[in-house]
C-alpha cells in the first residue's frame, strides 16, 4: 500500500472481489434450497396452484355444465322410457340403460370438452399465460393444476347424474327408492374413465383460444368412438371417448355391446385407461412445457 493511495482517501479495492464473490455464492445458495427443502418447496407451490384453481373454478361456468349436462340425460332417458312404455319394461334397469344410452354417447364426452373449455377460458381471457412466466411456477405445473382440477366438477356431474336418476325413478316413474347398483358403480368409476379425455380435452383447451373448437374436436371424437363401439372394433380402446362410453355402459341392457362389471369386461378398459391416459398426460405435460405459457 503506498502513501499517495492514503493521502487521496481511497482503500486497495482487491479484496472485495472474493468477498462479493463469496457474498454471492452464499446468497445464491440461499435463495436456492436443496434436497427436502427444495422438494418441499416445489410441493408447496403446486398445492397453491390447486387452491387457486380451485377458486377460479368456483367463479367459472363449469358448474352449470356439471348441472345441465346430467340433467338433459335425465329428462332425455326418461322421456323415451316413458314414450315406449308398451315395447319396454318399466324398471329401473330400463330407466337407467335408456339414460346412459345418450349420456355415454353424447352428453358425458360433450360436457368433459365443455368443462376443460370453461376451465381454460379465463387463461384466454386475459394475459394470465404471459404473467405466469415472471411467476416460479413453471407452465408444466400450471397445465397439469387446471386439468386435475377438471376432474372436479367431472365427479359432481356424475354425482347429479345419479341424484336426479333416483328422483326421476323413484319420485316421477314410481319405480321404488333402489336403484341399480351397477348403475351408480359405472357411473362414479367413469370419473377415471374420463382420464384420457380430460387430458386431451385440457391440451386442446390449452392450445385453442376459442372456447368452442376443442369441443368441436370432441363431437367428432364421439362420433368415432360410437362408431367403433357399435362395430366392437377394438379400435375403440384407442379413442378417449369410446372409453368413456364403455365405461358408462357397463351393466346397461340398452346396447348390445355393453360390457359386465366383470374382469372381462373391465380389464381391456384398465389397460387402456392407464395406457392411453400416460401418453396423452406426458403429451399435455410435453406440449405446456414447450410452449412455455406464451400467449
Amino acid at each position: 500500500m503506498n502513501s499517495s493511495t492514503i493521502t487521496n482517501g481511497t482503500l486497495p479495492t482487491a479484496a472485495t472481489g472474493p468477498v462479493s464473490t463469496m457474498t454471492a455464492a452464499s446468497a445464491g445458495k440461499l435463495s436456492r434450497p436443496v434436497g427436502p427443502a427444495a422438494s418441499g418447496r416445489e410441493h408447496g407451490g403446486f398445492v397453491s396452484l390447486l387452491i387457486a384453481e380451485a377458486i377460479k373454478l368456483k367463479r367459472s361456468s363449469a358448474w352449470v355444465v356439471a348441472v345441465l349436462v346430467p340433467l338433459l340425460a335425465v329428462i332425455t332417458g326418461t322421456f323415451n322410457l316413458y314414450g315406449n312404455r308398451e315395447t319396454i319394461p318399466q324398471n329401473w334397469v330400463s330407466l337407467t340403460s335408456q339414460m346412459t344410452l345418450f349420456y355415454s354417447m353424447m352428453f358425458c364426452p360433450l360436457g368433459v370438452a365443455l368443462l376443460a373449455s370453461a376451465v381454460w377460458r379465463v387463461e384466454h381471457r386475459g394475459t394470465s399465460w404471459n404473467a405466469m412466466r415472471t411467476t416460479p411456477h413453471s407452465p408444466t405445473a400450471v397445465a397439469l393444476a387446471k386439468t386435475l382440477i377438471i376432474f372436479v366438477p367431472v365427479l359432481a356431474m356424475q354425482a347429479i347424474l345419479v341424484v336426479l336418476a333416483w328422483i326421476s325413478g323413484s319420485l316421477v316413474m314410481g319405480l321404488g327408492p333402489a336403484m341399480p347398483t351397477a348403475f351408480i358403480v359405472s357411473g362414479f368409476l367413469a370419473v377415471v374413465g374420463a382420464a384420457p379425455l380430460v387430458a386431451v380435452q385440457s391440451l386442446l383447451s390449452m392450445l385453442m383460444r376459442s372456447f368452442a373448437a376443442p369441443v368441436a374436436v370432441a363431437f367428432v371424437g364421439c362420433v368415432v368412438g360410437f362408431g367403433f363401439g357399435a362395430s366392437q372394433n377394438p379400435l375403440v380402446y384407442a379413442v378417449p371417448q369410446g372409453i368413456l362410453s364403455k365405461t358408462l355402459t357397463l351393466g346397461s341392457s340398452a346396447m348390445s355391446t355393453a360390457g359386465k362389471l366383470d374382469a372381462a369386461s373391465m380389464l381391456p378398459l384398465v389397460v387402456s385407461i392407464v395406457g392411453l391416459g400416460a401418453v396423452l398426460w406426458g403429451l399435455l405435460a410435453l406440449v405446456s412445457r414447450r410452449t412455455g405459457g406464451a400467449r
